[in-house]
């Protein structure tokens, strides 16, 4: 069963850019509702396994990267 936050980052994925990751904006919307970072960054390393496509691995490699930071909150 996927996780309830992995259908909301997908469908961010599908409408981020080069210039606009909306993966990496919904992240931050869902910790700002207080959901734990770990949790929400484990979602993210689980798409990021799944890509091909090399745009969307760059959006994720984006949005894992940049959350991490949450990590050592």
């Amino acid at each position: 069963m996927a996780h309830p936050f992995e259908k909301i980052l997908e469908t961010a994925l599908k409408r981020s850019t080069a210039d606009e990751n909306l993966v990496l904006i919904e992240a931050e919307k869902i910790l700002a509702k207080g959901y734990a970072a770990l949790e929400i960054h484990s979602v993210l390393v689980k798409i990021r396994q799944g890509l091909v496509l090399d745009d969307d691995e760059r959006v994720v490699n984006e949005a894992v990267e940049e959350f991490s930071r949450h990590l050592d909150s």
